[in-house]
């Protein structure tokens, strides 16, 4: 079986998608986005960026991907 490319030329193994898809859903499921919805989509890509950058701990890209989540959100609220 041939791996999953994504946009780098990291190949991403089942195991790599199983965890990024445990992130994912957690992720989802906190901010009840539809899983489906661009800004899951958005925030689904940016887990992958993570991981092939060297994050594997599924605790780590959690808090990475709720740090990109909370900083977005901070600069569309008014000042």
């Amino acid at each position: 079986m041939r791996p999953l490319r994504a946009s780098s030329n990291t190949p991403l193994w089942p195991e790599d998608l199983d965890a990024l898809q445990r992130v994912f859903d957690r992720l989802c499921s906190e901010y009840r986005w539809p899983r489906k919805s661009a800004q899951a989509q958005r925030y689904g890509r940016m887990l992958i960026e993570e991981y092939q950058a060297g994050t594997r701990d599924e605790r780590l890209l959690l808090a990475a991907g709720r740090s990109f989540v909370d900083r977005s959100l901070d600069q569309r609220r008014p000042a």
